[in-house]
């Protein structure tokens, strides 16, 4: 089978990438910067068999050029939609945050949250909302990156130890993306103070951090409705802390 994936450089994209390889799947990148007929005359090397759209603008937090934003997670979606009409793929998975869920939204999510409207407008489409996906090969400005790096620096940071997230492990959500499951969490969540003493007891090395602010958009209720099935938040922590040393 032919898989297209944008945004493979990425940390989820990447993941995906490896895990069909290894199962033998033929794996083409779509190109970053991309016009309706450039992706066509992609697509006409290799007939798409599915097509993996993650590739977005605004999820790290140096990323705050709003018209990017518009012009990658809106019409980038749109002239990747319009370029697949004319071939017979089986899937069209479009990658969005679980944060279009949520009241209190940001420029990112309302963003994606438009390209998801966008999605319906076509056939096979199938749009995706992981939670907090961590694991080996995240970026390190994120979270839990940042905490293992400062468990073995020393260095201080500044942490929201009330922020509630439901971390799903990227193997699980792969697993949970092929199994045909759209919204991708465990159903349990997880304050950043938690995931800080479960990194302590993995390291047995204390965190120094002090404490801020809780971002005005998180909530308790960020967790999955229903879980999917799930390594615990401890063994993939482990995982993820052996897999950075």
């Amino acid at each position: 089978m032919n898989f297209y994936i944008s945004g493979q450089s990425g940390f989820i994209g990447q993941a995906i990438t490896k895990y069909l390889l290894e199962k033998g799947e033929n794996v083409l990148n779509i190109p970053r910067v991309y016009t309706i007929d450039g992706l066509r005359r992609e697509f006409d090397k290799d007939n798409p068999d599915y097509i993996i759209h993650l590739a977005s603008y605004g999820n790290h937090y140096y990323q705050t050029d709003q018209r990017q934003m518009i012009e990658t997670n809106f019409i980038g979606t749109f002239n990747l939609l319009e370029a697949a009409k004319g071939y017979d793929y089986k899937i069209f998975y479009n990658m969005s945050p679980s944060s279009v869920m949520l009241e209190k939204q940001t420029s990112y999510s309302l963003t994606k949250h438009l390209s998801e409207q966008l999605c319906w407008l076509y056939e096979r489409t199938r749009n995706i909302r992981p939670y907090s996906v961590y694991g080996v090969g995240d970026a390190k400005h994120k979270f839990i990156p940042r905490v293992i790096e400062c468990l073995h620096t020393g260095e201080s940071m500044v942490v929201d130890i009330g922020a509630v997230h439901d971390w799903i492990y990227i193997s699980d959500l792969i697993d949970a993306l092929f199994s045909g499951e759209t919204k991708i969490g465990t159903g349990i969540g997880a304050t950043n103070g938690q995931v800080i003493e479960l990194l302590e007891t993995i390291s047995g090395k204390k965190l120094n951090y002090t404490c801020g602010k809780v971002r005005n958009y998180d909530t308790d209720n960020w967790i999955a409705l229903r879980g999917v099935k799930h390594i615990s938040l401890y063994d993939g922590l482990k995982l993820t802390y052996e897999g950075y040393l």
